[in-house]
């Protein structure tokens, strides 16, 4: 009994000291927490208060500062915006030429040689950059490049100028160090991808195949990595987007305008829901876990919301229209060409992914001209593929994402409310990926497009070290996919 006695309080104290010891490393973690976010809340303190010329002497936020400030709208053209990149290459010994399909409508490519052509990865970006309207633009002019509270603000700053130049100095780094990639290294620097793509990758794709020869996997815009409070809470890929099909209509008076979207009021389109495919799935069950009810169950069960109408109205068109077919219209509004200013209206369509967008365009436009309505403009989009994943490729890109950002979920998280050129490759079955090493918080993404669009520098810098890191460890080592195609060329 003495014995037992004697173990029970030995194991009594045992825990004891467990459980102190325990707590003491709680309040440690809690320490440790505490000490980071201080870190984080001085770091920002520092970057909103540097003086603007301390940041231009930071070498990729001066030439954004400069690209920035070249006006790159479809009535300007891309020329000017691709002598300058080119006139960087150029200074670091890159190959690189400008391929203009239409006056001022250019493209840059680049190349740096690898020890073989096959397996082959393009970094994308385009040049040009929405239209602006200068009087909304009240904390900086568009095409300044200000920078101010630790943001530079400017037209493309976002979509996508800075992330143009994060791929043209992992280029640069590359080069610089001397690095000779397995494969080769293409750089792409698009025209026309904002309005109708007629003059970038889907031209070139039709009139330069040769130059894309032994391009396995392609890096693009696309990617969305939210940010709350300075901590980003998933890495989401792009994958797989939306079809689209956008009408710009036009009449001599608004009443025919107004009219016809009465005519054609659907907003859904009921029997037409597609069960969702996988990235779908994995993409929505990552969203799941960060948006409040009702929508954290029927994102997690798309195999069951898709087949029930009443879950599919719940879904806001952001998510629905990866299920089902939706169309909007948009409200009358005067032309831009500022010698008629005639009334105009936009129709968009959008489907899930590899349904056609076609026929709800089409019955737009039989209707619109059987009653004398102009046709301005339109885009219609073939079905759209699914890039692979994951793949040995996104495998790669994951894990040099998460030594950046340990603990943060990384996957397919299909984009919406746009539409990117990934599409013309994926069409042509070269995987396609949207990557972005820039998190962006809620207030700025609702700037893209709009007035007053900017980026923080701490994070485009930061964001940059993170691509150049990805692009190195594609070089040095290749994914197993890579190897595929270069064993299988050398057979």
């Amino acid at each position: 009994m003495g014995n037992l006695s004697g173990s029970r309080g030995w194991a009594g104290r045992r825990n004891g000291r467990g459980r102190a010891a325990f707590l003491v490393l709680l309040l440690l973690l809690a320490v440790a927490s505490s000490c980071t976010r201080k870190k984080k809340l001085a770091q920002i303190e520092i970057d909103q208060t540097r003086p603007a010329e301390e940041w231009l002497k930071v070498p990729e936020v001066k030439i954004l500062h400069d690209y920035l400030q070249i006006d790159t709208r479809e009535t300007q053209g891309e020329k000017a915006g691709a002598e300058y990149l080119k006139s960087l290459l150029d200074c670091e010994g890159i190959e690189s030429e400008i391929v203009c399909p239409a006056p001022k409508r250019c493209n840059l490519l680049a190349r740096i040689p690898g020890r073989r052509r096959e397996g082959a990865l393009l970094l994308l970006n385009h040049i040009d950059v929405v239209d602006v309207n200068a009087s909304d633009w009240k904390d900086a002019a568009p095409f300044s490049g200000k920078i101010r509270l630790g943001y530079i603000y400017g037209r493309g700053a976002y979509d996508m100028k800075s992330l143009g130049i994060t791929q043209l100095m992992a280029m640069i780094n590359l080069k610089r160090h001397q690095f000779v990639p397995a494969s080769d290294l293409l750089f792409l620097a698009e025209a026309s991808e904002e309005h109708l793509q007629l003059w970038g990758s889907r031209w070139l794709l039709d009139h330069r195949p040769e130059w894309f020869r032994g391009v396995t996997a392609v890096l693009n815009e696309g990617g969305f990595n939210e940010q709350i409070l300075r901590e980003v809470r998933y890495w989401g890929l792009e994958t797989v987007q939306a079809g689209f099909a956008v009408l710009d209509l036009e009449a001599d008076d608004k009443t025919r305008l107004e009219t016809l979207a009465k005519d054609f009021p659907e907003h859904r389109f009921p029997g037409k829901a597609v069960e969702p495919n996988r990235e779908i799935v994995m993409g929505f069950g990552i969203l799941a876990n960060h948006l409040p009810s009702p929508l954290t169950d029927p994102l997690r069960h798309l195999d069951r919301v898709w087949r029930d109408p009443k879950e599919l109205e719940i879904l806001p068109d952001r998510y629905g229209i990866f299920l089902e077919p939706r169309a909007y219209w948009s409200p009358v509004f005067l032309g831009p060409d500022p010698n008629t200013g005639k009334p105009h209206i936009v129709y968009s369509a959008a489907v899930p992914p590899g349904t056609s967008p076609a026929p709800y365009a089409q019955r737009i436009l039989d209707a619109a001209r059987s009653r004398g309505i102009r046709v301005w403009d339109t885009f219609i989009e073939e079905p759209s593929a699914v890039s692979p994943y994951p793949t040995p490729f996104t495998e790669l890109l994951r894990r040099v994402t998460e030594v950046r950002h340990p603990g943060i979920p990384f996957g397919p998280i299909p984009i919406w409310g746009g539409f990117t050129t990934s599409g013309a490759f994926r069409s042509r079955g070269i995987p396609a990926y949207g990557y972005s090493p820039t998190p962006i918080n809620v207030a700025d993404q609702a700037r893209v497009h709009r007035h007053d669009e900017r980026i923080f520098l701490r994070d485009f810098v930061d964001g940059a070290s993170l691509y150049s890191e990805v692009v190195e460890e594609w070089a040095v080592n290749p994914p197993d996919e890579q190897k595929k195609s270069v064993d299988w060329a050398l057979k």
